[in-house]
């Protein structure tokens, strides 16, 4: 019994250390799953999805289309509401490898020719693939990546069963400008591409002057990146060089700005260069078939307006009889009869885009999900529209648009009556010729002359100045108005003066008299129209805004209200900018008036109520003031003004106005963080000069001091154009519009879908505390005026 109480002892004191163990264990995994659960929660909070709306010029309706019957008759080979484009055959025609948006951002997809699969991710990257090449053994492609920054030129081993990375694939070009549609020779040892490389960037004459343009040129180099020769040197873009089929010439487009774009050939070194395109064709993206003749594509005016066409170049005689009912664009062929071109329809007018871009407000397959920012995942909302639309707080897009379509529309007929100055000075021009033949006996016929000539006069210097003051130099209505006064009561005057000669000279029957009357006649109603359109010269134009909200979920929309501005802002100036909603979410605020004007041009910010419905005027209208942005609390304002003679940034807090730039340099885009702490701005004091009509703009910080505001911090230096930033909400981040990256296609090829005055775009994240860049987006469409917002 003695040795079974040992034991049984002993059996209890392991069972009790079992049971603390299991115990201590049981505690243990508690912990362990209450500290998972926390992470996971705190993980979940720090990853807290934030909203990114931006504007976006991008085309919309695009599919990869297919003929094995050699253009007899095409099917759609792809269909997907994003954006298919830019397919190549492979060279034993079995594949289609073409550049799709659907992950989000260009990427390479192949498919089969023959079998009805879905297509597939070719080549894995997060950043953009385009302008896919195969060599003639297929056994590479090439393709535009911007997997280093800039668009560069990259080579793979084409493996149609695998997925490729582009962390495989090998730089080419590896050059600071932009390398565009590669083109192997058909013996292979040669790529033929285009390149910005070579020119600098020039402003947009004479208006858009902030817009850089680029220039490219045709160059050579061997298949495996050495020996680039550069073939071509203009100021216009010469690019998509393709070869001949013997190799010894290159076709390919030379696009001058305002001009039709010809197809031109050379020797393959670069010598001979002659256009075989007829005027009055635009021509771009050549493709030699074997029989020497050559497809393109053309802008045609009307609804499609690209189209495939053929051209043989020898008579230039051209070819339509591959134009289908779409758009057509970029096409491909096969020695076996199949050809490949991307297009479809063009978009039509959508009730919840109204006067702006074809199409729907969202790019399709919004939102894209960002997640290689640290502790950051956003949803990026790309709007089809020229300026960001702003998102309210109970999910709208908000927009603002012209009741007129166009100039002439905003024309109110009252100010037709005006057209009578050029008709009666017409009509006098020619009494005149007729009296001085009909009483150059009693007057000498000279004087008759000058009275047609001064008739004429008066009406030209009423047009050229007029024109002048309203529309070059764009002054307020209130100097245009006061010049007509001055020019009225002149007017007046002389037909007052006029009218007492006349009756002097009747009284003594003096035959001048009659030419006195005529003067009378012609100087009193010119005096009366120029008093009228003095008088009612805001009324001439219809400037009305209306804004509406687009539930961008249900796909309905609002009329919310309309903006009329102060009557005397130049017509031209009563443009909506600049448009937010304020980080509390109970207004809508915006600017009107000129962007890069005249500091001393009017221009004021105005907001709206959401809950009240009211507007109300926040600046004075005394100089160019506007982009005012506002802390969360409502309690500090930032905004750009002319008042001081340059363009300054100002602070508004407490009842007192601080402008904390004051410097002749131009400064823009000012935006505050949500705690009011913070303030960004763009400015162009260290900025490259541009032919002495602009410099670049750069980013700037400055921050809250016991004091008042630190010293500005630069936080871009790129020698282009930066703008548009914008807070994260918690101030840890800034968001931005920059062209560092370049462009990453042939300009001429983009420009035309949708008018995009600048080909930069691209979107990036700096985080203030060490200055680290995330870039946001990488495609060759403009994109900008980001609004980081909160969930």
């Amino acid at each position: 019994m003695a040795g079974f109480s040992v034991l049984l002892s002993c059996e209890s004191f392991r069972i009790a250390g079992f049971a603390e163990k299991a115990s201590l264990k049981m505690n243990t995994m508690k912990s362990t799953i209450l500290l998972a659960v926390t992470l996971l929660l705190l993980g979940n909070v720090s990853q807290a999805q934030d909203k990114v709306f931006y504007n976006s010029f991008r085309p919309q309706g695009w599919d990869i289309y297919i003929s094995k019957d050699d253009g007899k008759s095409f099917t759609r080979f792809t269909e997907h509401e994003s954006l298919d484009y830019n397919a190549k055959i492979s060279p034993d025609g079995k594949w289609v490898v073409f550049t799709s948006e659907r992950n989000g951002h260009p990427q390479l997809f192949i498919k089969d020719v023959i079998a009805d699969s879905t297509p597939r991710l070719l080549v894995k990257s997060k950043s953009m693939q385009d302008q896919v090449d195969f060599s003639p053994d297929g056994e590479s492609i090439v393709f535009v990546s911007t997997h280093s920054g800039n668009s560069d030129i990259y080579k793979l081993p084409f493996i149609p069963s695998d997925t490729l990375d582009v962390e495989d694939a090998i730089n080419l070009t590896n050059d600071q400008g932009g390398d565009f549609r590669p083109k192997f020779s058909h013996d292979g040892k040669k790529i033929a591409f285009s390149s910005d490389r070579a020119h600098p960037t020039t402003p947009l004459k004479p208006r858009l002057v902030f817009a850089l343009q680029r220039t490219g040129d045709v160059y050579v180099m061997d298949a495996d990146g050495g020996e680039t020769k550069r073939l071509t040197s203009s100021d216009n873009w010469e690019g998509s060089p393709v070869w001949s089929n013997d190799d010894e010439e290159i076709i390919y487009y030379t696009a001058k700005r305002g001009d039709d774009f010809k197809l031109f050939r050379m020797s393959s070194t670069g010598e001979n260069a002659n256009q075989i395109s007829p005027d009055g064709y635009s021509c771009v993206s050549p493709f030699q078939k074997a029989d020497g003749s050559i497809l393109f594509t053309s802008f045609i005016d009307g609804p499609n307006g690209f189209s495939i066409l053929s051209i043989n170049p020898e008579g230039q005689q051209i070819d339509s009889t591959l134009v289908q009912q779409m758009n057509m664009l970029n096409v491909d062929r096969h020695e076996s009869g199949i050809m490949v071109y991307h297009g479809g329809e063009s978009p039509h007018p959508e009730p919840t885009n109204l006067d702006d871009f074809y199409g729907d407000l969202l790019i399709k397959n919004s939102p894209s999900q960002i997640s290689h920012i640290p502790n950051k995942t956003l949803a990026m909302y790309g709007v089809r529209r020229s300026f960001a639309a702003p998102a309210t707080h109970d999910g709208r897009i908000v927009y603002g648009i012209s009741k007129a379509k166009n100039f002439q529309d905003s024309i109110q007929p009252m100010a037709f009556l005006v057209l009578l100055i050029p008709i009666l000075a017409l009509i006098w021009f020619l009494v005149g010729i007729f009296k001085s033949v009909k009483k150059r006996k009693t007057i000498p016929f000279w004087k008759h002359l000058v009275f047609s000539l001064v008739a004429v006069v008066i009406a030209l210097f009423f047009i050229k100045s007029t024109n002048d003051q309203l529309f070059m130099q764009a002054k307020p209505i209130d100097t245009v108005r006061q010049f007509l006064f001055v020019v009225a009561v002149a007017l007046l005057g002389l037909g007052i003066l006029s009218y007492f000669l006349f009756k002097r000279k009747k009284r003594v029957q003096n035959p001048i008299a009659s030419l006195y009357q005529l003067y009378t006649y012609m100087l009193i109603p010119f005096a009366l129209l120029v008093l009228y359109a003095g008088l009612f010269l805001s009324s001439f134009f219809n400037t009305e805004k209306d804004f509406y909200a687009v539930d961008y979920g249900k796909s309905e929309i609002e009329h919310l209200f309309t903006f009329r501005p102060d009557p005397t802002f130049n017509p031209q100036f009563s443009n909506i900018i600049d448009t937010k909603v304020t980080p509390d979410g109970k207004h809508l605020q915006f600017s009107v008036g000129g962007f890069r004007r005249s500091p001393h041009a009017k221009g004021c910010v105005y907001r709206y109520h959401f809950e009240n419905k009211t507007i109300e005027r926040i600046t004075d209208v005394e100089s160019n003031t506007g982009f005012a942005d506002y802390s969360e609390d409502n309690q500090v304002m930032v905004y750009r003004s002319g008042r001081s003679g340059n363009m300054d940034i100002y602070v508004e807090e407490n009842g007192s106005t601080t402008n904390i730039t004051n410097s002749p340099d131009k400064e823009a885009f000012p935006v505050i963080s949500y705690d009011g702490n913070k303030i960004a701005y763009c400015s162009d004091v260290n900025g490259l000069d541009k032919d002495g009509v602009v410099k670049t703009m750069d980013i700037y910080l400055t921050e809250r001091t016991n004091t008042g505001w630190s010293e500005a911090k630069q936080l871009t230096f790129h020698s282009g154009q930066e703008g548009h930033p914008h807070f994260s909400p918690d101030g840890e981040y800034l968001i931005y519009t920059t062209e560092e990256y370049g462009i990453n296609d042939e300009e001429p090829l983009v420009q035309p879908y949708i008018f995009s005055p600048q080909m930069y775009g691209e979107i990036v994240a700096i985080r203030l505390s060490d200055g680290d860049k995330f870039r946001l987006t990488h495609n060759k469409w403009e994109d900008g005026t980001p609004l980081w917002l909160r969930e």
